[in-house]
């Protein structure tokens, strides 16, 4: 079983996303963004509603799990995770 953390995209502090590297993925056209510091690259996406959210793939290794987890406490942003 795989899971994904998501996070809105207007939660990124300003700063952070300044600090991004964002690029299309020229095979299948995902846009994608490594926030400086987070241990894993995000896959930016529209939701239904219009909004902007980023979704990660919730690692199974558990160092790599807590480094996205802590990144994502140390700036203050909520995060959902799907089973």
């Amino acid at each position: 079983m795989s899971a994904h953390a998501y996070i809105q995209y207007a939660d990124i502090p300003s700063h952070i996303v300044a600090g991004s590297h964002q690029r299309i993925e020229s095979e299948s056209g995902a846009k994608l963004i490594s926030l400086p510091g987070c241990a894993l690259t995000g896959l930016i996406e529209e939701t239904s509603g219009g909004r902007l959210q980023v979704e990660f793939s919730f690692p199974r290794s558990h160092e790599l799990r807590n480094a996205l987890i802590d990144w994502l406490v140390h700036w203050d942003i909520s995060f959902t995770v799907v089973m």
